[in-house]
């Protein structure tokens, strides 16, 4: 028995016409979205511009904004602030690049935080060439402009390769110091995790000075304040004192041929009041032989200095050390000198000061 061959599918006009409109109508989905993508980007470009453009006494620009859909995410490249009127050789802020994401895994849990990972984050502390102005940024409320770069809560701030400088352009020599290679965190930045805690962010922070000093610093804090809350450590050791002659020579007509510094330091703040202590000690420390002055002025100022340090340095440890007690409002810093110079006394005639910090300041 023949069986009957089946016909071939033919599509009607009508279903053919569908087939291009539904074609024509995802090829326009997918144009919308790209024109949206690169309209975004540098709808993003403007908003950052004129947020940064809109702190008090600064003015910034960004390069370029990628939009990254995909993982809820924009990078920031080349940010750089400074200060106006001012004459600067250097802005205030630079980060080659900043990347802003969503943090999914607290997504799902119903809280909307993100991740933030600073790409060479530099901070330039400075004195202009004429002496007349300082860039130091305590003059901005900081936290209103980063809500409104990122205005969800951030729990993560990652630094790479961060630097930490102070820059004094009108003094001669010119003061060039800095912490480089900063790299660290600060966690749970808007207390997303745990509300109830005093102080629930941590930030850890490692890098090197000039003179190839180790930074150390860790500590708590709250940033939910309007000055924020801390719990601090911080190590520098093992500074190398002829790389800091642009300082000593700057502000005090002091060179070192040789020697080491160590600082070490606690403080804690409490709405804006800091306790604390500094606790500097130099080791074999040795002025620039005094022969390579001219000026009468400088010879006698490095005598009487060399003459200071050797009277007042602990003789069996080779070391000169003090201890500073700081107290006050954050804007108010006071140091106790009378108890300063206790400190040198007690270092070169009772006991050397031991290096680290003592686990003495406690935030209450």
């Amino acid at each position: 028995m023949a069986h009957a061959q089946a016909l071939p599918y033919k599509q009607t006009p009508r279903r053919i016409r569908w087939r291009y409109v539904l074609l024509a109508f995802l090829a326009l989905i997918i144009i919308g979205l790209i024109a949206a993508r690169i309209y975004l980007s540098y709808w993003v470009v403007g908003y950052v511009n004129r947020t940064l453009d809109s702190i008090p006494g600064y003015a910034g620009s960004v390069r370029d904004v990628d939009i990254h859909l995909y993982r809820g995410a924009y990078t920031i490249h080349d940010l750089k602030l400074s200060k106006v009127r001012a004459n600067m050789p250097e802005p205030f802020l630079s980060i080659v690049q900043s990347d802003l994401s969503i943090q999914w895994g607290a997504l799902f849990r119903g809280r909307i935080v993100s991740d933030v990972h600073l790409t060479k984050p530099h901070i330039t502390f400075a004195v202009n060439p004429s002496g007349t102005t300082m860039q130091t940024g305590e003059e901005v409320n900081w936290s209103k402009y980063i809500d409104k770069l990122m205005p969800i809560d951030i729990n993560l701030v990652e630094i790479i390769n961060g630097k930490l400088a102070y820059k004094d352009f009108s003094t001669t020599p010119q003061v060039n110091i800095d912490i480089a290679g900063m790299n660290g965190e600060l966690r749970n930045l808007r207390n997303v995790d745990d509300r109830n805690v005093a102080l629930p962010s941590t930030i850890t922070l490692k890098g090197t000075s000039i003179g190839k000093g180790k930074f150390d610093l860790s500590g708590k804090l709250n940033v939910l304040r309007t000055f924020p809350d801390m719990d601090m450590d911080v190590k520098l050791e093992n500074v190398s004192l002829p790389a800091l002659n642009s300082y000593s020579a700057a502000y005090a007509l002091i060179d070192f041929a040789k020697g080491n510094l160590s600082i070490y330091s606690e403080f804690a703040i409490k709405n804006g009041n800091l306790t604390g202590y500094i606790k500097p000690i130099a080791t074999d420390i040795q002025v620039v032989d005094l022969r390579q002055d001219t000026n009468p002025i400088e010879i006698t100022w490095e005598m009487l200095a060399s003459f200071v340090i050797e009277l007042f340095e602990n003789q069996p440890r080779d070391q000169f050390a003090t201890k500073i007690e700081l107290e006050g409002r954050i804007d108010e810093v006071k140091t106790n000198g009378w108890s300063t110079f206790v400190g040198i006394l007690r270092n070169a005639f009772v006991r050397a000061f031991d290096k680290g910090t003592e686990g003495e300041v406690l935030f209450k």
